[in-house]
């Protein structure tokens, strides 16, 4: 029988800003269609488009935060693949490539192929968000004007986001890790097949077996 554990993963400040950006994203992403395409709505549309701008920088501001701040999987430093994780890098590849017929590698935290996207997304909106806000001034960035940044961001957000929902089922589908309830609780789930990921990390890491979960009088055990 498989050793089954879930370890504490993601942060409460962690899930907040993922929750913020994620959820917020979406809206603009919707509501900035409508303003751009439907002049009927244009106008409401433009108004809960402000008001998710404003989740949308909480969430931002807290998640750069935590990149220095945070849990070590948590940081910036995190989001640069290391040379150890070039394996697992070519195996989702193949895992790709394959249309997930090959093996799912395990990884800790985050996915080592999906962190230089994920870095590069941050980007992303961090230029969103300078963009949006010169936008209604049309100041120029750089000497750029601001609204092509700010579609092309749009795009590029709205590609990215479809992707991210499609993949991360999918792994979760395919591993078992519990990756979309972490997002939720904060616990992933590990099994005896990848107990050595858990121990790639500095983290000093907390895991409660799965047949005491939820016993308050059950005191932690660490590896």
């Amino acid at each position: 029988m498989n050793n089954i554990k879930r370890i504490a993963i993601w942060s409460s400040w962690f899930r907040l800003s993922h929750l913020f950006i994620g959820l917020s994203t979406l809206v603009l992403l919707a509501t900035g269609s409508l303003v751009q395409h439907s002049p009927l709505l244009a106008l409401p549309a433009a108004d809960i488009h402000n008001y998710s701008a404003g989740f949308f920088l909480a969430g931002l501001v807290i998640r750069i935060i935590l990149m220095f701040f945070g849990k070590p999987h948590e940081r910036i430093a995190y989001l640069i693949p290391k040379t150890s994780e070039l394996r697992g890098i070519i195996e989702m590849l193949r895992f790709y490539a394959l249309l997930g017929k090959a093996k799912l590698p395990n990884w800790y935290a985050q996915n080592p192929f999906w962190k230089p996207i994920y870095l590069f997304i941050y980007i992303i909106l961090i230029a969103q968000l300078i963009s949006g806000v010169v936008l209604g001034n049309e100041d120029f960035i750089l000497g750029h004007p601001p609204r092509p940044i700010h579609q092309l961001g749009s795009e590029l957000l709205l590609i990215f986001s479809l992707l991210h929902i499609l993949c991360v089922i999918w792994h979760d589908y395919k591993a078992a890790g519990s990756d979309v309830s972490a997002m939720i609780n904060g616990l992933r789930t590990f099994t005896s097949e990848n107990n050595s990921d858990m121990n790639k990390t500095s983290q000093a890491v907390k895991f409660t077996p799965m047949s005491e979960f939820g016993s308050k009088n059950t005191p932690s055990k660490k590896p």
